[in-house]
């Protein structure tokens, strides 16, 4: 497989960069680690984010094959649940290490106001 120019405007690999390293991807990934979880307990988990974020972010993952849609329909009304796929358990790590860095350096990396 040909190495992908990142740089470049056309790269197809830029549009699946942005989703998951943006602030709601990187967030609704590792909320997913554990288990599935339903739309709600999605929003209730990840402080901050809407329903509208929350709800175009999870389409989009899904659509680069990082999260997978589950209805359940004997319960009434249907139940939707929110899952990694093996796609996207594999950035799991990283995505954990980039936290576990920022975290450990928040305190010189603290943005400051001029």
């Amino acid at each position: 497989m040909e190495k992908l120019d990142i740089f470049a405007k056309d790269c197809p690999a830029r549009f699946p960069l942005q989703v998951i390293s943006g602030k709601w991807g990187l967030l609704v990934i590792l909320a997913l680690e554990k288990k599935p979880l339903r739309f709600s307990e999605l929003v209730h988990n990840i402080g901050g984010i809407s329903e509208r974020m929350a709800s175009q972010t999870l389409k989009y993952l899904e659509q680069i094959g990082v999260v997978r849609r589950e209805v359940l329909q004997r319960s009434k009304p249907p139940q939707v649940y929110y899952e990694l796929t093996s796609l996207g358990r594999r950035f799991l790590k990283p995505l954990g290490e980039l936290v576990e860095t920022v975290s450990a350096h928040v305190d010189t990396m603290a943005y400051r106001r001029g």
